[in-house]
């Protein structure tokens, strides 16, 4: 799956510097996407439908991420294999709705984050790319980032008992 673009709305400074402050996700314009290979064979890609976050830019620098995703909204174009990953072997959205990524540190491109799925909290490492600010149609000063990176499923108890030739332990973020 291609790398997806999450924009934030962003403010200036009226001097033209970037104010390091707040800022929601764009949900309109943005994508948390993922990636795991099926069988060994192929690739399953899915995305949530229905996440929100907070972030912080400074100098085209990634300062602060907090971000929450509603599980139930997972789609990967399948109703049956959707409903199979909601089931406790999986995900268990009905004990565990949510997940969290947060940002702890940055270090040049590179972000160490926590991220917390099925109760599980550990920390990730993931490519931070800023793209910087523009103005949208109406007028308003956007930012653009990428993150991306992988995952172990079974480091978040995800399907534990599924073989690797299956399903395999690595998962693909974009964000």
């Amino acid at each position: 799956m291609k790398k997806i673009i999450l924009a934030f709305l962003m403010g200036l400074l009226p001097c033209g510097l970037i104010v390091a402050k707040d800022y929601n996700v764009d949900v309109s314009h943005s994508q948390i996407g993922f990636k795991i290979k099926h069988l060994s064979v192929s690739n399953v890609s899915g995305n949530f439908g229905k996440f929100e976050g907070n972030i912080k830019v400074d100098n085209n620098t990634l300062g602060a991420l907090s971000g929450e995703v509603d599980i139930s909204t997972i789609n990967t174009n399948n109703k049956d294999r959707d409903a199979h990953i909601q089931s406790p072997e999986y995900f268990d959205t009905k004990k565990f709705p949510k997940a969290t990524l947060k940002l702890v540190k940055m270090n040049g491109s590179n972000g160490t984050f926590e991220l917390t799925i099925k109760g599980i909290t550990k920390q990730i490492t993931l490519d931070v790319e800023v793209f910087g600010t523009s103005k949208n149609m109406k007028g308003n000063e956007v930012v653009g980032l990428e993150l991306s990176g992988k995952i172990n499923r079974k480091d978040f108890n995800i399907a534990s008992s599924t073989p690797s030739v299956a399903l395999s332990e690595e998962v693909t973020l974009s964000i």
